[in-house]
């Protein structure tokens, strides 16, 4: 599997940017873009960690740079990022308003751009082995009930993951940035559900040997046993 070695990256206290252009290599890029370091407590701040998305805003609040690179070069486990630790330490507030048309799985490209104008961002690709996660449906089948409501911010976080109208595949890449290690997707599920999972932080999120990860559920235990 391949491992993202991060280059130096240069960044002052703010970046706004109007872009008339798109990024070197990509095709797409925000229309106008505001991205901060996160303060907590400050006025704007609402206590978020996540990312929230429409097709006129995007707005991730509270997400560390490591975060951002792994979700715009598809990253699914902190060990393939290699680079300083403040990477994982200093976290950003984006306001973005993205391309007319705009779709979820064009996110990682935007976001790809952008961190290339504001940051000078400079990675480059080497091969490793890795243990990953499987995030599957249980002998019993899917307990999810599918979605019928509207899309609402994503949170994932030690202790919540919430967020309605949402893909396995995003459970997935929400579960490898809270438990720091790739969870892969092989449910086979195409639908849009409404999650929220609740466990208890300080249980340490070890997965049994041989045990499957099915739905999601509600529980004050371990993540795992809270996905049953």
């Amino acid at each position: 599997m391949r491992r993202l070695i991060i280059g130096p990256v240069i960044f002052g206290l703010a970046c706004n940017a109007v872009f008339g252009r798109p990024a070197p290599g990509d095709n797409l890029a925000f229309e106008v873009a505001s991205v901060k370091p996160h303060l907590t407590g400050a006025p704007t701040s609402t206590g978020r960690t996540g990312i929230e998305e429409d097709a006129g805003l995007i707005r991730i609040e509270n997400l560390s740079l490591s975060a951002l690179i792994a979700i715009s070069y598809g990253v699914k486990d902190r060990e393939q990022l290699a680079g300083p630790g403040w990477l994982n330490t200093v976290t950003f507030d984006i306001v973005a308003k993205p391309p007319v048309g705009y779709q979820h799985n064009q996110l990682q490209y935007l976001l790809r751009n952008l961190l290339v104008d504001c940051f000078k961002l400079s990675v480059h690709n080497e091969s490793k082995v890795i243990s990953v996660f499987a995030l599957m449906v249980a002998k019993g089948g899917p307990k999810l009930p599918e979605s019928a409501g509207s899309r609402t911010y994503l949170t994932g976080r030690p202790g919540l993951i919430e967020g309605k109208q949402r893909s396995m595949a995003e459970l997935a890449d929400t579960l490898t940035n809270v438990i720091g290690q790739p969870v892969v997707n092989q449910t086979g599920l195409t639908a849009l559900y409404d999650l929220k999972l609740k466990w208890t932080p300080d249980v340490p999120p070890q997965l049994p040997t041989g045990a499957e990860i099915g739905g999601a559920a509600e529980s004050e235990s371990s993540l795992f046993t809270s996905l049953p």
